[in-house]
């Protein structure tokens, strides 16, 4: 049979049935859109809109249209690209290979290869720190995490973690200005390594158990999840100590601000993680390996794969709204904001499955931050053209508010004037990011530097 009619059978069957079965809904299967053999990874670029898949198998990397679900382009790279990572300061899509060991990058705006840097040590997962425009990349063979200039793409820094520790996880803190590193390997005890951003060296060992991997922030309480055999440890914003162990395991996590929750996602349940008492609300029947949370319509997707299905969870209530048949091998997956959509690696199909949530957005509860001082005032709050963030505690030298997005990402840094005697700091922030852009409708965390310690607090732009 002809490839592309096979294909665009393939796609009409598959949307006419579910489209019958779905209609009237409020998520269901908008797409199928088949990219290149063996899609490992999926991530959105809201600045230009797209969607990119890496196709372990075929060499390449697809290049999706977020507005109309078309392939714009099939990018070729080396053999067996694995992970993707977005710089959103310099608009670059970064590429792992791991055979051969390459870095490539592509251009946001064009979608073509920009650089590719060579490598070693099996380049795998990737995180970008948007505050100071690195990218940490976890090369597992040669225990090292590499550190590159976000702008050149150069070279910056090695972190070594020693034979016995194989680094298997990485997430950047924006508040802390840290990267957490879960390894994993024939040490006695698997550890956490912690590494400032500033200088690159390692600032925190932390021992929290055996084989740690999934890692979530949670903006609200500022701690670290990090799920390991035992239990998810609930970690310092530092990583300098383990505040509390709850009794969960995760394959992946998400944060749900419902008001302030995690989302953990295994095989045969999902855990809801009351983040005010350390412990689990809610142990739900429904598995999954990979999870995203919709702010917009409070609703958190955990993709399972050997049931082929997505199931789609009410965040505010904690109950499962729906299961939505997929394909073979349903894993990774990204949350398009911008259209309301969720694309989900199939890496049997070859395909990437489209859900599209179509029921009114919700207003997102207040949200109240532990300790919060009541020195910050936003107003208004929320707000749809500007908000004056004022604090009354004494700044620092050069101290501003950054203003931080739930998923983490930098977003913009707030300077004030001088400050006279007796009155507040007060901060403007326009709604836009570092570049001028409007940024999307959403919660946004500030986050404000003073000689009293980090203070933070929530805004929502409508």
């Amino acid at each position: 049979m002809n490839p592309q009619f096979r294909d665009s059978l393939f796609l009409t069957v598959i949307l006419l049935g579910c489209l019958l079965v779905q209609a009237g809904r409020g998520q269901f299967l908008e797409s199928v859109i088949p990219v290149g053999d063996t899609p490992l990874d999926v991530i959105w670029n809201s600045t230009s809109n797209k969607v990119y898949t890496s196709n372990s198998q075929s060499g390449s990397v697809t290049v999706i249209d977020g507005a109309t679900n078309e392939v714009i382009r099939t990018v070729a790279v080396a053999e067996y690209p694995v992970s993707l990572c977005w710089n959103s300061l310099n608009n670059k899509v970064y590429v792992t290979c791991g055979d051969p060991d390459w870095l490539y990058v592509i251009d946001g705006v064009g979608d073509t290869v920009i650089n590719r840097v060579r490598m070693r040590g099996w380049p795998c997962t990737m995180a970008y720190n948007s505050t100071m425009n690195k990218l940490y990349v976890l090369c597992s063979d040669d225990r090292i995490v590499r550190v590159y200039d976000g702008a050149g793409d150069t070279l910056l820094a090695e972190v070594w973690f020693g034979d016995l520790n194989v680094p298997n996880a990485l997430l950047w803190h924006p508040v802390s200005n840290r990267v957490f590193c879960a390894t994993a390997g024939d040490a006695e005890v698997d550890t956490v390594f912690v590494l400032d951003c500033t200088t690159d060296d390692i600032a925190e060992r932390l021992p929290v158990g055996d084989q740690p991997c999934a890692m979530c922030w949670n903006p609200v309480n500022n701690l670290l999840y990090v799920d390991a055999n035992g239990g998810i440890r609930v970690l310092t914003a530092t990583g300098d100590s383990v505040v509390a162990i709850v009794a969960a395991d995760a394959c992946d996590m998400c944060f749900a601000p419902y008001p302030n929750k995690i989302y953990a996602v295994t095989s045969g349940r999902t855990y809801v993680i009351d983040c005010d008492s350390q412990a689990v609300s809610e142990s739900l029947l429904y598995g999954g390996f990979a999870a995203v949370s919709d702010t917009v319509h409070g609703r958190v997707y955990g993709s399972i794969y050997y049931t082929n299905s997505l199931y789609v969870f009410d965040a505010r209530t904690d109950t499962l709204i729906r299961a939505i048949p997929l394909g073979q091998y349903p894993d990774r997956m990204c949350w398009n904001r911008a259209n309301s959509r969720v694309y989900i690696t199939d890496a049997m199909d070859d395909a990437v499955y489209v859900i599209r949530d179509t029921t009114t957005g919700i207003t997102e509860p207040a949200i109240t931050l532990p300790g919060q001082s009541t020195l910050i005032v936003a107003s208004p709050n929320p707000f749809a053209r500007a908000v004056d963030i004022q604090c009354g505690t004494r700044l620092a030298p050069g101290a501003g508010v950054r203003v931080f997005s739930q998923a983490g990402r930098f977003v913009r840094r707030l300077v004030s004037d001088l400050t006279p005697p007796g009155h507040l700091a007060t901060f403007a922030w326009d709604g836009k990011d570092q570049l001028g852009r409007r940024a999307p409708n959403g919660v946004y965390l500030a986050v404000v530097d003073g000689q009293a310690g980090v203070r933070t607090k929530l805004v929502k732009l409508d």
